[in-house]
């Protein structure tokens, strides 16, 4: 599945995927723009986005109501090399959400496929090529 993330100004670049673009930039202190999130806060609300995603198709099929489903993700950072260390997703139940589903709930978000990937290392290949 291709995906083509170009330069646009300095540190600020544009994802295209299908027909949708993201921008990807850095805060004025790094030197960005801040018009988009940074490559970091993409990564993260990559994760954050399949568990909700998972969470509120898990509760369409079991006629949960969807309305105020929330994922909060925070991250911290490891030097050496430097790289994210630590994610922890809050999933913020709508009310009326059954205890009794809480842990089945749980074990569909850990499904999803960026938790997977995470989890299971992928081959990161890289090629470098003129033009």
């Amino acid at each position: 599945m291709p995906m083509v993330i170009r330069w646009d100004e300095k540190y600020r670049f544009v994802a295209e995927s299908r027909e949708h673009q993201v921008i990807i930039d850095q805060p004025v202190k790094g030197g960005g723009t801040n018009l988009g999130m940074s490559p970091v806060e993409l990564f993260i609300a990559s994760l954050g986005g399949c568990v909700v995603y998972y969470a509120a198709h898990y509760m369409e099929r079991n006629h949960i109501p969807a309305q105020g489903l929330r994922v909060e993700a925070d991250w911290g950072f490891e030097k050496n090399p430097y790289r994210v260390s630590k994610i922890k997703t809050i999933i913020h139940l709508p009310p009326g959400f059954p205890d009794e589903k809480h842990a089945q709930l749980l074990v569909v978000c850990k499904g999803c496929t960026i938790h997977h990937t995470l989890t299971h290392e992928p081959v990161l290949e890289y090629e470098i090529r003129q033009g």
